[in-house]
């Protein structure tokens, strides 16, 4: 005996509680439809929402994931807003909970805008840990073993920590999300 197909709400709250669509679930789905209703796939149906809600979350996962390597300090508000409207689509209309990817692209684009990060050429050039160690090293060398507050070595420090921060956060999430994403029986 096959599974039963699930409602359309059964897939929204799927896809609100994160939980990723594959596109084996999604073929099942439709081929279960077309069983019960007939060839074809009905607009509107369980298939058809499945597939919605698939590519969906594939296109948050493909644009956050062009972000990885974008340093923290030149993430703009434009850019954060653009990923929390693909995730908030991808939880069928959900707002991403705290902690969630796009919610932490928000506050570092918040913090860029208060900073003006985003408009600082410098802050475009992708800046390692290496890189800023090594700046603030020269700059305490050179005024007798200080690093002033505000000054380029920390600025570059402070850019460093966030690109290193927008990573980690960025491939924890990426990792939780292909963890937690687990077949679900059609």
């Amino acid at each position: 005996m096959s599974e039963r197909l699930p409602t359309n709400d059964e897939i929204i709250k799927q896809a609100s509680q994160g939980i990723l669509f594959t596109p084996e679930q999604v073929q099942n789905i439709a081929k279960k439809e077309s069983e019960s209703n007939g060839p074809g796939i009905t607009a509107g149906g369980p298939a058809a929402t499945a597939q919605s809600f698939y590519d969906k979350q594939q296109n948050f996962l493909e644009e956050a994931t062009k972000l990885a390597d974008t340093p923290a300090a030149a993430i703009s508000k434009e850019q954060a807003s653009h990923i929390m409207s693909l995730e908030t689509k991808a939880l069928g209309g959900q707002r991403p909970a705290k902690g969630s990817l796009s919610s932490t692209l928000q506050s570092i684009a918040d913090h860029n805008l208060a900073e003006g990060s985003t408009d600082n050429k410098e802050a475009e050039a992708f800046i390692t840990k290496e890189d800023a160690a090594k700046a603030m090293h020269d700059e305490a060398v050179k005024h007798g073993g200080t690093v002033a507050k505000g000054s380029t070595a920390s600025q570059l420090q402070s850019i460093a920590d966030k690109t290193e921060h927008l990573r980690q956060t960025l491939t924890e999430t990426l990792l939780k999300e292909a963890k937690d994403t687990k077949p679900t029986k059609e």
